[in-house]
């Protein structure tokens, strides 16, 4: 984007400031619903300052202005913005506040505006207590660049669909009724529900809306005696009307919103992270119960439909990433490029008839792109992919059934003894985490550590997670769960679905990550214990794509790890041989899933 696009952008939102009385005016990066991936009519972030990442925030002053992101794009932050309009807060560095903080710090008092819509009720507790006593928060009616966003685009307005009970595993009457058993719980007489994923799970709908994400852009309420769906009516085909009717799902234009959350009395439930200011602020006649709400805890936890629906996409996208990989080893001294090579795999994902989407942008790092954690290839960034350095590609797939995530890094040539030791190092850690053994109550910061070990012994580490929750048919980032370092009291548990993939990052160089998808499963019952402890819980792999064979320093590894690269390699043999039908692509995954020997 033009320097001189952002610059007067930024000159004419001052202008909108000043005259609203305005000192900082707070851009997120989030939509109504705390989307990942925002429609575009809701980007505005990006369009204020040229940032596309998908995690960051605006705070714009009205002499300065600065973007807060955290490690994975501080390199895209750094080519994208205008460091004579932004100032960029790299999150997590020493000496870097956080954007409530830097608020505190500030001495004069000042007017901090923020649209309600996009700050969750937590996010505007947080900085309403950072203000000093002589400064306020004004929480606008109107967002202050839809107003300047001439070209802003519409919303979506795609049909919905009914995801099938063959897929989802459970109907809406059995979700409905186990909701509202909770509100009973919790003596509430309504749930509001404004995250998309959790909408799609509760009324077993997806949609187009949201880019890579199947889902439908709506708010809902449950009542003890109802089910309000707040959706526009040109969505619903005729078959989705006798659906919802079937399910005693009432529909509602989202104009009727606002004036439903006004009506509602007694004690009315919402997630304050997750619901926008803006939601609480309609509630003048009842009383806020904040808690997490109980649905995400519902949809971590799959049951053995979507499990095995889980299994199945993971199949079907293991073939998909065997063609590319032959195709890439076979064609790459033709021009293959980080953007051919993208888009190559997104079609053979694509040929696949049940793939309905890809569950993100395909990140095909080369070299020192590859130490760019989120890395958007793009036609000024493209560079050639060759034999001499390391190729990383992270990627992923939606399918009825289920989403599939998956990172690996290749070496097309003879790698350096130094990218063979820091490949190893990060497998170790990798199959650290997959052979762990667990009691029940135990968090991802409790494991956290397992990944990173073998790195730390070496004085190298990774500033990203060590694995996120995954959805089925629904969000390739689903909390819970989460394996990082951060404290966030989410115990694992069986039937969940997380990423085990940590990394190493080079700058200028070239990255590594190994990521794989697992499902908790229960190891032993307590009656297996003789203490009396458990059930203790592990992991089982989904993701069915071999570890690259040439960049395992074998020396280094234990028996153990050897024994389980073998036995993770026989069961892709085994799983994909009988599935492939080229002899060629049979040929290449047997030589990939060679038996590694225990070195002498």
């Amino acid at each position: 984007m033009a320097t001189t696009n952002i610059s007067q952008r930024l000159t004419l939102l001052r202008q909108k400031m000043k005259a609203a009385g305005v000192d900082y005016y707070l851009v997120p990066s989030s939509d109504p619903h705390k989307s990942e991936y925002v429609p575009e009519h809701w980007q505005r972030r990006q369009w204020i300052s040229g940032f596309t990442g998908s995690a960051g925030d605006v705070l714009v002053g009205l002499q300065e202005a600065y973007l807060w992101t955290d490690p994975r794009y501080f390199l895209q932050a750094e080519q994208e913005i205008d460091t004579h309009c932004y100032t960029l807060m790299k999150m997590t560095q020493v000496g870097t506040p956080l954007i409530d903080q830097w608020v505190a710090q500030q001495i004069q008092p000042f007017c901090l505006a923020v649209d309600p819509r996009v700050i969750s009720v937590t996010q505007l507790e947080r900085f309403t207590h950072a203000l000093n006593s002589k400064s306020n928060l004004l929480l606008l009616k109107e967002n202050l660049i839809d107003a300047l966003w001439q070209d802003q685009p519409p919303l979506p307005m795609h049909p919905i669909k009914i995801h099938e009970v063959k897929y989802a595993g459970r109907s809406v009457s059995e979700k409905l009724a186990q909701v509202r058993a909770e509100l009973k719980k919790k003596h509430c007489d309504a749930l509001i529900i404004n995250t998309l994923d959790s909408i799609a799970w509760l009324f077993n709908i997806r949609g187009s809306d949201i880019a890579y994400n199947p889902l439908v852009i709506s708010n809902a309420i449950l009542k003890t005696d109802s089910a309000l769906l707040f959706v526009d009516e040109k969505k619903v085909t005729p078959e989705l009307q006798t659906y919802f009717s079937k399910n005693h799902v009432t529909i509602l234009h989202p104009d009727h919103f606002q004036e439903t959350l006004q009506q509602l009395k007694k004690h009315v439930w919402l997630d304050a992270n997750s619901c926008n200011a803006w939601i609480e602020q309609q509630l003048t006649h009842a009383t806020p119960h904040r808690q997490t709400s109980p649905i995400i805890y519902f949809k971590a936890e799959k049951n053995a439909v979507e499990q095995n629906g889980m299994r199945q996409a993971h199949i079907l996208d293991a073939i998909a990433m065997i063609k590319f990989f032959y195709w890439l080893e076979t064609h790459w001294q033709h021009g293959v490029t980080e953007l051919s090579a993208a888009e190559k795999l997104n079609a053979l994902r694509r040929e696949e008839p049940h793939c309905v989407d890809l569950s993100f942008n395909t990140i095909s790092g080369f070299g020192p792109h590859g130490a760019i954690v989120h890395y958007s290839v793009s036609p000024q960034s493209d560079i050639p992919i060759n034999d001499r350095s390391l190729y990383l590609v992270d990627s992923g797939g939606q399918y009825p059934m289920g989403t599939t995530d998956i990172t690996r890094t290749i070496h097309l040539g003879e790698p350096t003894d130094l990218q063979k030791h820091h490949y190893t190092l990060v497998l170790k850690g990798h199959l650290n985490l997959r052979q762990a053994i667990f009691p029940a109550g135990t968090c991802g910061e409790h494991l956290n550590a397992l990944a990173h070990a073998p790195l730390w012994n070496e004085a190298l580490d990774y500033g990203h997670g060590t694995g996120h929750g995954v959805g089925c048919f629904s969000c390739v980032h689903e909390f819970p769960p989460v394996i990082s370092a951060r404290q966030m009291n989410e115990p694992l548990k069986p039937g969940m679905v997380v990423s085990n993939e940590p990394g190493l990052y080079l700058t200028n160089q070239y990255g590594i990550r190994i990521e794989n998808l697992c499902v908790v499963r229960e190891v032993y019952s307590t009656e297996k214990s003789i203490t009396g402890h458990g059930p203790f819980y592990g992991f089982d792999d989904l993701t069915l794509v071999p570890y690259a064979l040439n960049l395992i320093a074998c020396h280094t590894l234990t028996t153990q790890e050897i024994q389980a690269i073998n036995e993770y390699h026989q069961k892709i043999i085994t799983t994909l041989r009988p599935l492939l039908k080229d002899p060629a692509l049979i040929h290449w995954l047997e030589k990939q899933t060679s038996p590694l020997s225990v070195a002498k």
